[in-house]
């Protein structure tokens, strides 16, 4: 399956003659349908549900989940990654294959989810699909990293802000350079 995402990525660009950038884009699914956010928003019930990612090509993203909204609103207002409160901190890093069903939440530091390959990611699913990688990450409870306690979706009382973002490496290690983001505020019925 690996070799098939390769060869038609490959083909595309070869077709194209331009390179493939590295793209994402995350919708949000519950009970099996697709829910639409609104200027980064929307509105789920309390119990289980899925972040579905498509990328481009194998990549990483920064995650930054907090029940506080300084992330959020800084980067809904263009405020640069490098200031982002939620981006300051050395970045958690969850399990492979996500078998807890969870998010972790700071109000200082992001997640590290990426997709290398079958053997190599962060999520609880993944397929290839019209020459994009879908993975989906199932969120049965949160995480709270500050209070060291963990919540079920269905006990959370207050809005979970999320921010994701992708980079790549500058010229030197520590150099990141956003290449795109998208928020989300989930508030619950």
């Amino acid at each position: 399956m690996k070799h098939i995402l390769f060869l038609t990525l490959a083909l595309i660009t070869l077709i194209s003659g331009t390179p493939i950038e590295k793209d994402f884009h995350v919708t949000v699914e519950q009970n099996g349908k697709t829910i639409q956010s609104k200027n980064g928003e929307l509105t789920l019930e309390r119990k289980s549900f899925n972040l579905i990612f498509e990328f481009s090509e194998p990549m990483g993203l920064l995650i930054n989940g907090s029940f506080e909204n300084n992330t959020y609103e800084m980067a809904k207002n263009g405020i640069p990654k490098t200031r982002l409160k939620g981006f300051l901190a050395t970045g958690m890093a969850d399990e492979l294959f996500n078998p807890s069903k969870e998010i972790l939440v700071s109000n200082d530091a992001p997640n590290y989810w990426f997709y290398d390959n079958e053997r190599d990611h962060r999520f609880n699913k993944t397929k290839a699909e019209h020459g994009k990688i879908i993975c989906t990450r199932t969120i049965e409870n949160i995480y709270n990293v500050e209070s060291k306690t963990n919540i079920k979706v269905e006990k959370v009382k207050k809005p979970l802000y999320l921010v994701f973002i992708s980079y790549k490496r500058g010229t030197s290690f520590t150099e990141e350079i956003e290449l795109k983001r998208e928020i989300l505020k989930i508030n619950w019925k």
